[in-house]
């Protein structure tokens, strides 16, 4: 590979990422610990310190911020773009109580038991090695601190009716997320991965949304496709190896009969899980 192939291959990847980011961060900015870290809520009190590992854009971390008040929340995240927002968002609302700083989850700058309480939402999924991570913050926690952990187990969800091009949208969303080193289908072994991570005592529990309005399914059915007819996502599967052109032009079609159909229903799933340090 020359020079300018690898160049051509670092700006396809920037355009990706950077839709990336204007597809899914308005979704990742609504997102509430009301909502997203409700599981956990119960088990927090004032003057709990909190680490959010994977914070993204701060919307959660800022409300979980509220629940363990005057103590500070750290929120860590590997995107300097996201902890740009963190940081804008709380100085919005005025949030004085929390930190946001760039920092890898595989090797935290924290001393050794220094939190009381850790959260992830999100962020597994997209490691090689969760229980590395998981390790790394059992690390930082004290003893019988806890931890709060969502994720998502890619192609759990329901979709229904079912289509041959839907079920291979399901497979390319698996495989796309395998090639870019991430662990798909690590929601249902939340409560393993706590378990050899130092975290005995558990418990997991589920979280669902779904599509089952007419109108709910048409904007998702319409989403769905305009997604996978988008050209950086094409550019990105087809340069993997893990579709054609023509399956995703395919899917697209798939989603948009789907989104037709009189009984079109769709429900997806987060996995979520409670644990204590030894």
């Amino acid at each position: 590979m020359n020079d300018n192939d690898n160049t051509a291959n670092a700006n396809a990847t920037t355009e990706y990422r950077q839709w990336l980011r204007q597809q899914h961060g308005p979704a990742h900015a609504r997102r509430t610990a009301e909502r997203n870290a409700a599981f956990l809520l119960p088990f927090l009190k004032p003057g709990m310190t909190l680490l959010d590992a994977g914070c993204g854009p701060g919307s959660i971390t800022i409300g979980l911020a509220g629940h363990v008040a005057p103590a500070e929340v750290t929120g860590i995240d590997l995107s300097a773009e996201s902890i740009g927002l963190a940081r804008d968002l709380a100085a919005e609302r005025g949030v004085t109580n929390v930190r946001f700083d760039v920092a890898d989850v595989y090797a935290l700058p924290f001393d050794d038991a220094t939190f009381d309480a850790a959260f992830s939402h999100a962020l597994l999924q997209h490691l090689s090695d969760p229980l590395a991570a998981l390790r790394e913050i059992r690390r930082v926690l004290k003893p019988g601190g806890v931890i709060g952990l969502a994720d998502a187990d890619l192609g759990s969800g329901v979709v229904y009716p079912s289509s041959p091009g839907l079920e291979r949208a399901s497979e390319i969303a698996i495989g796309l997320r395998e090639a870019e080193g991430g662990t798909p289908r690590v929601g249902r072994g939340l409560r393993e991965l706590l378990f050899e991570a130092g975290f005995p005592h558990n418990a997991a529990f589920v979280q669902a949304d779904c599509d089952g309005a007419r109108e709910t399914v048409e904007r998702a059915a319409a989403w769905q496709a305009a997604y996978v007819e988008a050209p950086p996502f094409v550019a990105r599967v087809t340069g993997l190896g893990i579709a054609t052109e023509v399956e995703l032009r395919e899917i697209a079609a798939a989603w948009r009969a789907w989104g037709g159909h009189p009984g079109a229903f769709a429900a997806r799933y987060w996995n979520q899980a409670v644990g204590w340090a030894e």
